[in-house]
C-alpha cells in the first residue's frame, strides 16, 4: 500500500497530523486494515492524504 509509519522528518507531535496539515483526516485501525494492512502497534490510526483514503501513513491516534 502507499503508506508508511509516520513520515520521515515529521515535526508534529504524535497524533497531530491533522493539526499540522499533513493529512486530510483519519480512520481507526480496524477500518484502515482493509486497504492499509495491519497497524504497526496498538493505538495507531491511518491518516489519509487523499480523498480515496488509500494513501497516507500510520501515526498515533489523537488523544
Amino acid at each position: 500500500m502507499n503508506g508508511a509509519y509516520r513520515p520521515y522528518g515529521a515535526w508534529w507531535p504524535a497524533g497531530g497530523a491533522l493539526a499540522a496539515g499533513a493529512a486530510l483526516g483519519f480512520v481507526g485501525a480496524a477500518t484502515a486494515a482493509a486497504w492499509a494492512g495491519s497497524p504497526p502497534a496498538p493505538g495507531y490510526c491511518w491518516y489519509y492524504t487523499d480523498s480515496s483514503r488509500t494513501k497516507g501513513f500510520w501515526d498515533r491516534c489523537p488523544a
